[in-house]
């Protein structure tokens, strides 16, 4: 663990710098951990200079989460408040962490620490169907809440945010940024009105937010929740599954169990069109972060954007789509480098795109 001296020195951060002063018992008091005489152990675990940090504390048996903030944390406080009046902050069935102390000045909010593997764990470990009906049964248990806190966020908030996203992708590379486009015109042309049942929504309900706390789903990091369409969520869930599938093959088949089980259990709570479409949204939005990862990302953003694309085909097929032109000569040399070097200036075939999976199945054999 990591003593208070050790933690970034971010004044943006008002809670983190008090913690890092001061110790924890002494920035935050309404914990009462000053009467215990018990010491505190604190690791990061996650942090985004200038806006974000969090902490895992360790006192004695207790652990608990703290979350320091740029922003005022009030609204996510009240959330937590109101899931915690609508038994959502217990220790049995679906959850979320309680709230345990939150202090308005210092931008810090205290949580408790759910325990258990994410679905993103369980399907890398051979659980894919647990993992698709623990996202399931979160559904089905907030689909009818009633939680009116956030601001409206659906799918015309996820096409504002695409320019960003094009932008990014378009700076890192051309041929990207070129998929990129296309696939957001695809959106536009098939969004879904947001004028359906809204409640809230997680916002970032990716399969690494989600746990098994044994007898129920229990779901963590929310940020970036509001109101808005259940597809919303849904559709995050599934495209990070897709991810999974896509780009880390030996995980296929159990990602696949996992998008069966989730299809299964919130059948009848989703409009499959619109389920589509924010899936799709949600590939663009976790394409976007792939020029910041390690090795060769553009194989890997081709593959998710190709995906999303067909997707949007299948929520909404509104017009016939002009056949793409084939490939004027196919590739002879049997190197990833040479494809991405002759797509850096437009969108990959879909040929283009079969020779790319197969080359990344070539390198993970070989990685192997």
């Amino acid at each position: 663990m990591n003593p208070t001296a050790t933690l970034p020195d971010d004044p943006r951060l008002p809670g983190l710098m008090a913690i890092r002063d001061r110790g924890l018992a002494r920035a935050i008091p309404a914990l009462g951990l000053e009467q215990g005489g018990e010491g505190v152990a604190l690791e990061l675990c996650g942090y985004h200079p200038g806006a974000r940090a969090t902490l895992e504390a360790r006192v004695g048996r207790r652990r608990f989460a703290v979350k320091a903030f740029a922003d005022d944390p009030a609204p996510e406080a009240a959330l937590y408040q109101a899931l915690g009046a609508a038994a959502l902050a217990g220790d049995s069935g679906a959850r979320v962490p309680p709230l345990l102390a939150w202090d308005h000045d210092l931008r810090v909010l205290v949580i408790g620490w759910l325990e258990g593997p994410t679905t993103h764990q369980l399907v890398k470990q051979g659980q894919g169907r647990r993992a698709g009906e623990l996202a399931a049964q979160w559904v089905q248990r907030t689909a009818s809440l009633p939680v009116k806190l956030g601001l409206p966020f659906g799918a015309a908030g996820m096409m504002h945010e695409t320019r960003a996203w094009i932008g990014t992708l378009g700076t890192a590379d051309l041929s990207v940024g070129a998929a990129a486009r296309a696939l957001a015109e695809a959106l536009a042309r098939t969004e879904p009105r947001d004028d359906g049942s809204v409640g809230l929504v997680h916002g970032t309900l990716y399969a690494r937010h989600i746990l098994d706390v044994g007898d129920g789903p229990g779901v963590i990091d929310w940020h970036r929740f509001g109101q808005g369409p259940v597809e919303l969520d849904a559709g995050m869930f599934l495209a990070t599954l897709c991810r999974l599938r896509l780009l880390h093959p030996v995980h296929a088949g159990e990602a696949l169990l996992a998008e069966q089980a989730f299809v299964e259990g919130t059948r009848g709570l989703v409009d499959e069109g619109a389920l589509a479409w924010h899936q799709a949204a949600a590939l663009l939005q976790l394409t976007e972060r792939l020029p910041a990862g390690r090795g060769d990302w553009r194989a890997r953003a081709h593959l998710l954007l190709a995906e999303a694309t067909r997707l949007i085909e299948r929520a909404a097929p509104r017009e016939p789509i002009a056949p793409r032109r084939r490939a004027a000569s196919w590739f002879k040399a049997p190197a990833l480098e040479l494809v991405l070097q002759a797509l850096s200036t437009r969108p990959a075939t879909p040929e283009e795109l079969d020779q790319i999976r197969a080359l990344l199945r070539e390198s993970h054999d070989r990685a192997s």
